[in-house]
């Protein structure tokens, strides 16, 4: 506890004998007062300096739900960037990935044991077999009736070439004869056979449509046939 000091000073009148005023000067003391009043006025200012900094600190730090939402908000951008970059990467090597992934060379697509080509351009029945040739496959053939529905389920109106012809009887391109379904027939110079969605029919072979091939994806391993078509790019 602080103490606080003052100094009392007087003059003491004393009366001599012959008359007269005469005064004195009495010298100061010194009194000491116990109040803590100076410390308690010092203190007080840094008591307030010492809180506002605290305040500062206490203002600046954000709520958790903040922090939760910035944290999940950065979470959200990372994951979209690398979507981003793995959609463009795989937009450059779709066809490639296609390949290795399932045996089918590029523009290929595989169902069950084979691979199936569908053009884009016309030809003729002679050039769209020369095409497929090129390609080590061959004009589409069907070994059953399955194989059939699925490929009408993929087609609409639009007819495409595959590997049937009239030669003494429809025949497919390895000589076996045609005994999964009739074919449309309108008159005897079609000769060669093109389906649509709605099945079979025979066409004049010098008219240009688009064309399916046919053949074995490579190192394939016998199995099971399956119901639907990848890989087609």
């Amino acid at each position: 506890m602080a103490s606080m000091s003052l100094f009392c000073c007087h003059f003491i009148k004393e009366v001599p004998a012959n008359g007269g005023v005469l005064s004195r000067y009495q010298p100061c003391r010194q009194l000491h007062l116990g109040l803590p009043v100076s410390k308690t006025l010092s203190n007080e200012p840094q008591t307030q300096n010492d809180c506002r900094p605290q305040q500062k600190v206490s203002s600046s730090r954000l709520p958790l739900s903040h922090q939760v939402a910035i944290g999940l908000g950065l979470l959200n951008i990372i994951f979209v960037c690398l979507l981003l970059v793995q959609w463009i990467h795989c937009q450059g090597s779709s066809r490639t990935s296609c390949a290795s992934c399932c045996g089918c060379p590029d523009l290929f697509m595989k169902n069950g044991n084979y691979c199936y080509y569908f053009s884009m351009e016309k030809k003729d029945w002679k050039s769209s077999l020369e095409f497929c040739l090129a390609k080590d496959s061959h004009l589409l053939e069907f070994t059953d009736r399955q194989e059939m529905s699925l490929v009408k389920q993929l087609l609409k109106d639009d007819f495409y070439w595959i590997g049937l012809r009239n030669e003494a009887g429809w025949r497919w391109g390895d000589g076996s004869p045609l005994n999964i379904s009739s074919i449309i027939l309108n008159n005897l110079i079609q000769k060669c056979g093109a389906i649509n969605g709605n099945g079979l029919q025979a066409s004049s072979c010098e008219v240009s449509l688009p064309w399916i091939c046919k053949k074995r994806p490579q190192s394939v391993e016998q199995g099971p046939q399956q119901s639907s078509f990848h890989c087609r790019s």
